[in-house]
C-alpha cells in the first residue's frame, strides 16, 4: 500500500509530503512582510498618475469673464474643472475678484452670493461664508469654501487653480 501511495503522490501534483516548508510564525510574519512590500510598490505608479493627472486638474485655465463685465458688487455664475463643478465669480472692488467654488461644504447644496449682506449664503441651513475669504461666519458647515485662483489679464479674469480642495 505504501508504494501505491507513493505513486500516486509523484503522479498527482508532483506532492512530497516530506519536503514540505514548516511555516512557523518566524516564516509567516516574513512571508506577510514580503508581501506587504510588493503590495506598497506596486502602487507607486498609480499613485504618480493620481498626482499628475490632479496637478494637470488644477492648472486649467479658464476665461470667466471680461474685465469691466460686472460692477462692483455683482456676480456671475460659472462652472470650473468640469460641467458638474458650480463656481461663483464676484466683483468685491474696483480692482479685485473673488471666485468660490459654490457647493456647501456642509451638504453640497448651492451657494449663492447675497449682496445686501456681502455674504455668500447656503439656503439648506443657513451657512454664511466670507466673500472675502470664503470662511465660515456662522451655521453648520465646518470647512471654509473651496476658492478658486483667479488671474487678471489684458482680456478678462480667468480661472487657473483651486486652492482648499477636498475630493
Amino acid at each position: 500500500m505504501k508504494k501505491f501511495d507513493q505513486f500516486l503522490q509523484k503522479l498527482a501534483f508532483n506532492i512530497r509530503r516530506d519536503k514540505e516548508i514548516d511555516l512557523n510564525r518566524r516564516g509567516f510574519i516574513g512571508s506577510s512582510l514580503g508581501l506587504m512590500g510588493v503590495m506598497f510598490f506596486s502602487t507607486i505608479p498609480l499613485v504618480s498618475q493620481a498626482v499628475k493627472g490632479e496637478q494637470e486638474g488644477d492648472a486649467k485655465k479658464v476665461k470667466i469673464a471680461n474685465l469691466n463685465e460686472l460692477n462692483i458688487g455683482d456676480s456671475k455664475p460659472f462652472s470650473y474643472l468640469d460641467e458638474d463643478e458650480p463656481a461663483l465669480l464676484i466683483r468685491v472692488s474696483e480692482q479685485e475678484f473673488r471666485a468660490y467654488n459654490i457647493k456647501c461644504t456642509h451638504l453640497q447644496c448651492p451657494v449663492y452670493f447675497d449682496k445686501p449682506s456681502n455674504k455668500l449664503v447656503c439656503p439648506c441651513h443657513k451657512g454664511y461664508f466670507s466673500v472675502n475669504d470664503g470662511s465660515v461666519l456662522a451655521g453648520p458647515p465646518q470647512r471654509p469654501l473651496p476658492s478658486i485662483l483667479l488671474e487678471k489679464q489684458k482680456d478678462g479674469i480667468y480661472a487657473v487653480g483651486m486652492k482648499g480642495r477636498t475630493v
